[in-house]
């Protein structure tokens, strides 16, 4: 998909839909090793909403366990990353405005 930002870590994108005030990405998080690596977006501000499995999401130096239908929101500028509590999971990321392919940067975790 042309203009859409790279993934950021290991895992399956399923869905990726973009309309003029939101974006939504659905991931899956079920094979060993995959998570969504550290990022940040300086022009985004974003909602992690669990739909299957346990997920732990950190936000800045806070890590918390989103069960189904649990969400969290991450505000634009702040570090986050998002990984399985157990075998599988599968997340909905909503961001506004939609995410840009420029403003997904991965972040070095010190």
């Amino acid at each position: 998909m042309p203009g859409r930002p790279p993934l950021v870590g290991h895992y399956e994108l399923l869905e990726d839909f973009v309309t003029e005030g939101a974006s939504v990405r659905v991931i899956a998080l079920d094979m060993p090793g995959e998570a969504v690596g550290l990022h940040i977006h300086e022009h985004s501000a974003q909602i992690y909403l669990a739909l299957e499995g346990e997920v732990i999401v950190r936000c800045g130096d806070v890590e918390k366990r989103l069960r189904p239908y649990e969400s969290l929101a991450v505000p634009r500028g702040v570090a986050h990353a998002v990984r399985p509590a157990g075998d599988v999971a599968v997340i909905a990321n909503i961001s506004t405005p939609p995410l840009d392919a420029a403003d997904q940067v991965p972040v070095l975790d010190a």
